[in-house]
């Protein structure tokens, strides 16, 4: 069953379609200014009933999907003439007042997110990663239970916090493609491992990178931890990855069969956050890790201590690396 939040939200989605749709159809003179095409009237009927279906379409089990989808495509394609609308000052039911036009252009993105979150099995976000670095060590289960907000996922009894650096790119949403500048950064996370209602996941005590407006987004919208921190990355020779509290050298080896270990660490499909007291959950697709061997040269590590000086991590557990992996993230849901 749908949450409260998917079900307001898709009432709230399907009456501003339907009430739009309807004003289309009995009085499509009202949106014929913002038409700059002949057949001004024919269209905005057409247009009325389009919206009609998609309003309709939201609630049916069947159709929901197929609905959300057209409807995220439909606000992104209304953004141009909502743009042409407010640059010309077009009245718009006899309001021509700038502010406002700009308003309504500004809420189409919002009703763009809006519907795509209202899908269950479609993405959200388009990403890929490269240069991922995983290493692992084993903390203590009872200290480390203290700090995480959900029930520990053990590997064999032992509780694992993992620092996992990598350089994601290609960020992009649907229908649209990646934007030049906006879509590469450097990341830094410190992770461990849950079990919530029986779905084994991710847990994130920091995402560091160093790309500002991805930080920001990542927080308001997904109310992950992420922190703005400057990351350096190359790999002329060795792996090099450092921020102000890592320095990490390593030399990438062969590929490798994944080990059990590797596969109850890497082979997670959902991570979960905390919003106030709501619990989040994201689920994340891509194919098995391509994993290969990785070597620590030179590791100086004050990043983990973050969880707490008690808990700084010392011995490592296990290391690996992967070249690259294509990842497409589900809508966040409230459980």
């Amino acid at each position: 069953m749908d949450s409260f939040y998917l079900q307001l939200s898709r009432l709230g989605l399907s009456a501003l379609l339907g009430v739009a749709g309807y004003l289309h159809v009995v009085s499509p003179e009202a949106f014929n200014p913002a038409i700059p095409f002949p057949w001004k009237t024919e269209i905005n009927i057409l247009v009325g009933l389009f919206e009609i279906l998609l309003a309709v379409g939201l609630w049916p089990e069947r159709t929901r999907e197929y609905a959300a989808r057209f409807s995220a495509l439909w606000f992104l394609l209304l953004i141009p003439i909502h743009i042409y609308v407010s640059w010309q000052r077009i009245p718009m039911f006899g309001v021509n007042d700038p502010v406002i036009l700009w308003l309504r252009t500004f809420l189409q993105p919002v009703l763009y997110f809006c519907a795509l979150s209202l899908q269950k099995n479609g993405w959200l976000m388009a990403q890929l990663w490269r240069e991922v670095v995983f290493i692992h060590y084993e903390v203590s289960a009872e200290e480390l239970q203290q700090k995480v907000p959900f029930p520990l996922d053990l590997f064999e009894g032992k509780a694992i916090v993992s620092i996992v650096p990598f350089i994601m790119e290609g960020i992009r949403f649907p229908f649209l493609p990646a934007i030049p500048g906006l879509s590469r950064l450097l990341e830094l996370n410190l992770r461990t491992y849950v079990n919530v209602a029986g779905r084994r996941g991710v847990y994130f005590f920091t995402l560091d990178s160093n790309h500002l407006p991805g930080v920001l987004i990542a927080r308001w919208f997904f109310a992950l931890p992420y922190r703005w921190v400057k990351l350096v990355f190359s790999s002329h020779t060795d792996y090099v990855f450092s921020s102000p509290t890592l320095k990490l050298r390593a030399h990438r080896g062969a590929a490798r069969t994944s080990t059990a270990f590797d596969l109850w660490a890497t082979e997670r499909y959902a991570l979960f956050t905390k919003r106030g007291s709501a619990t989040l959950r994201g689920v994340v697709e891509h194919v098995p890790w391509p994993l290969q061997d990785l070597k620590v040269l030179e590791l100086t590590d004050e990043f983990s201590s973050l969880i707490g000086e008690e808990l700084k991590l010392k011995k490592i557990l296990g290391t690996s690396y992967c070249p690259r992996l294509d990842v497409r993230f589900r809508p966040f849901q409230k459980i």
